[in-house]
C-alpha cells in the first residue's frame, strides 16, 4: 500500500508491504532484494513523473 501525505516541503510517501507464507521463509533473502528493488523502480518511477509533472 502507497500513502501520500503532503507537507510543508512536498509530499510524504510510505509504503506497507507484507509477504507470508512458506516460499517466504524458504527463501527471505532473496525475496527481500527482490522487493527492495522492486520499490526502488518505483521510487524512480514516481520520481521521475513527479519531475515531469512540475516541469509542465
Amino acid at each position: 500500500m502507497w500513502t501520500f501525505t503532503p507537507t510543508a516541503d512536498g509530499v510524504l510517501v510510505r509504503t506497507e508491504e507484507s509477504w507470508t507464507g512458506a516460499p517466504v521463509v524458504a527463501n527471505t533473502a532473496y525475496l527481500q532484494a527482490a522487493l527492495d528493488n522492486s520499490l526502488q523502480n518505483w521510487v524512480n518511477n514516481l520520481k521521475h513523473e513527479a519531475e515531469a509533472q512540475a516541469a509542465k
